[in-house]
Parts: C-alpha cells; structure tokens; sequence
C-alpha cells in the first residue's frame, strides 16, 4: 500500500458513525402509531440524510390528527433521545476502522448536515471526537447536503485534494454532496437507507469492517 491510499477519509455521522437515522424512524413511527396513523420504512425511508425534513412530517402528522406540531413533538422527542443514548456507545467495527486509518496515518474528518451542537453532542457522547482533525458541520456552510459545501471545507480542512479522499456515506444525499464535491463514495447503509438509491455511490459495502485499506486502496486506483 503506498501512492494508491487515500490522503482522507471523511466520515458522515447520521446514519453512519452512530445510527440515529434508525432511531428516527422508530420514534417517528411510534407517534404516528400513537395518533392512529401508519408510517412505513418505505414511506420514511427518502427522508433520512435531509436536513430539515422533520417539519413536514410534523405538519402532515398535524393536520391528520389534528394536533399541533410542537405538541407532537414534545411527544416524540424524549423517545428518539432515549433510543439515541442507547446507541452511543462506539460500534466495534467503527473502533477498528479508525485504528486501522491512525496506524496509516491516514487524516480523518467529520462532514455533516447536522447542526454544530448535536454533532458536538454526539462525538463527545461517543468519545470520539478527538479522533478527527476536523469536524464541519451544517452550521459552517451556507448550504446542506445534498450540496457539496459541506465537504469541500472538510477537504480543505484537513489539507487534502478532494479527489484523494473518501467519504463514507449512509444516505443518497450524503453520497450526491460527496460526489459533487469530488471525492470518491463509498456508501454503508443503515436499516432505513439501505431503501434509498445508493448507486451513485463508487462501492456499497454491508458495514465498516468491510472498510480495508486494501478496499480503501482498490477504490482511489480506479480510473
């Protein structure tokens, strides 16, 4: 391994490095169960990795059931954060990842959609959060994913060409942001995105412990 590895890896975090975009659904689907209304994963499923997406789903929800939508979320949120701390602890996989990206020497960098103080939470939540040279969040660029912004400041921050790094990725949107920005994708989706389209993507693997660096390799040598 040598000329061929990648100068960065970015990590999204919804979805990827903690799987909140599961922990999503469930509560959203247990409000609407909650209200005598069905919401399916195939239904859900194109909202994961949009930012903002939750106040159409507040008022659709609304209007239904005709209750207000700060009432349905003051129902909804204690549950999504209770199903959240359940998931804080660092997943094995991701632990072994990031040793395997440090012992390279790899730069590593956080890039998501999410507002400064909820990344902010969750990496030190995680005790992660000293493991990345940078974290660049919704709060720092003028437009979200599915635009690039997010991730040419990571790429810039981290002092590495955007054709040189590798994002992983759960959800469309994240992969378009990626992509646009001209980095290489590979996509690892969680129970909700795993329904979107991801094949705009460079590789789809099932988790990250299929994230080698031979694979991260293979995927930076492709013309």
């Amino acid at each position: 391994m040598g000329e061929s590895m990648p100068d960065a890896v970015l990590f999204d975090l919804d979805g990827l490095l903690i799987d909140t975009e599961t922990c999503d659904f469930v509560a959203w689907e247990e409000l609407y169960a909650h209200h005598g209304q069905t919401l399916t994963l195939d239904e859900y499923c194109h909202n994961a990795g949009l930012y903002g997406c939750w106040d159409r789903l507040y008022d659709d929800l609304a209007m239904v059931a005709a209750v207000n939508a700060a009432d349905l979320h003051a129902w909804r949120a204690p549950r999504f954060e209770a199903l959240v701390r359940k998931e804080m602890a660092p997943r094995p996989s991701l632990a072994a990842l990031l040793d395997r990206l440090d012992r390279h020497g790899t730069a590593m960098g956080v890039a998501s959609s999410s507002d400064r103080d909820w990344v902010a939470r969750l990496l030190n939540g995680m005790e992660i959060r000293e493991r990345f040279r940078t974290v660049v969040t919704g709060d720092d660029v003028r437009k979200r994913k599915p635009a690039p912004d997010i991730y040419l400041l990571a790429t810039a921050q981290v002092g590495a060409a955007p054709e040189r790094t590798v994002a992983l990725e759960d959800s469309a949107h994240g992969i378009a942001a990626a992509r646009s920005a001209g980095l290489r994708v590979i996509a690892v989706p969680n129970r909700v995105t795993a329904r979107q389209d991801l094949s705009h993507a460079h590789l789809r693997v099932g988790g990250l412990e299929e994230v080698t660096m031979e694979l991260l390799e293979s995927l930076l040598a492709r013309p």
